[in-house]
């Protein structure tokens, strides 16, 4: 049986903006867990005191575990938190992201979502700071792009050449008691 052409393909099933936003959550989660195991590891391996240089070094070493764990993740087409809402990533013509696609992805998700996160929390210090405004519109920006993009997909996806799926999972039988 030969595979697929991507014309014979079904119409992917995109998911809502709700349901990607409800999966950023529960990854915000999962990446808080990561970043302080990351965390503990360097403070570990610097003696306790992560300042000067060593902050540089410690911030560069949390974006590039980051960047391990999204594109290793996003080359086997989801996140943990993926798998917990259905979605998965994959290149527009439906096929599995490859390993510059992914961090091309990543790159693009934390320049626009990552630096609206930080937005965040900088408005939060500093609300009259219209730098910190500008990194919060950078975010909403590619969220908003997906109410009117015409497969739903973030800004990121669009540039990227990816896009999130809908996975209807098969249900295993349960056993007869």
């Amino acid at each position: 049986m030969k595979p697929e052409s991507p014309t014979e393909r079904p119409a992917a099933v995109h998911p809502s903006v709700a349901r990607r936003l409800a999966a950023m959550v529960y990854e915000a989660l999962i990446v808080a867990a990561i970043l302080l195991a990351a965390g503990l590891l360097y403070s570990l391996a610097a003696g306790g005191i992560v300042e000067g240089g060593l902050r540089l070094a410690f911030q560069a070493y949390l974006v590039a575990v980051l960047g391990l764990y999204f594109v290793w993740c996003w080359r086997r087409g989801r996140t943990l938190a993926m798998r917990a809402w259905h979605l998965r990533v994959v290149r527009e013509d439906g096929r599995p992201l490859s390993t510059g696609q992914a961090a091309l992805r990543f790159v693009l998700a934390a320049l626009t979502l990552g630096t609206g996160s930080l937005g965040l929390i900088a408005v939060w210090k500093a609300p009259y700071s219209w730098g910190a405004w500008a990194a919060v519109a950078a975010g909403l920006l590619t969220v908003a792009w997906a109410w009117f993009d015409r497969d739903g997909q973030f800004l990121h996806d669009r540039l990227a050449r990816t896009r999130l799926v809908l996975v209807k999972e098969a249900r295993k039988p349960r056993a007869a008691a």
